[in-house]
């Protein structure tokens, strides 16, 4: 029983990132707390496999070490973590696009270089 419960802890601590942020929608900036509950489901599966070695245990602790880094890059690179370089900087210009508008035309950024315009961009649910 002991033997699973690294690899339990592991994929535990990474459900619960997934469950704090999609299902109770609390996003923090950084999920440090969620990569110390993976961590420790790693340190104790590495922990057993030195205190009663074997394939069980060796196999044990393998998932829960891959669990911490696959979370980890999934968390620090992958997710809203991590960088985001295909934004615009500020002073480049911002990239084209084309968009419906409300009357049934197309609107599009081209157009509409060399006039000064406010973009207010928002997610909602209509």
């Amino acid at each position: 029983m002991l033997t699973v419960l690294g690899p339990l802890l592991a994929a535990g601590g990474f459900g619960l990132y997934f469950l704090s942020s999609f299902r109770l929608a609390r996003y923090r900036r950084r999920p440090w707390e969620f990569v110390a509950i993976v961590a420790a489901g790693a340190a104790l599966g590495a922990y057993r496999l030195v205190a009663a070695p074997g394939a069980a245990t060796a196999v044990a602790a393998a998932l829960a070490v891959g669990i911490l880094a696959f979370a980890c890059w999934f968390l620090f690179s992958f997710s809203m973590y991590g960088k985001r370089e295909d934004r615009p900087r500020v002073g480049e210009r911002f990239p084209d696009f084309a968009l419906p508008t409300s009357d049934g035309r197309v609107f599009r950024l081209a157009e509409t270089r060399g006039r000064r315009l406010l973009l207010v961009c928002y997610r909602g649910i209509w």
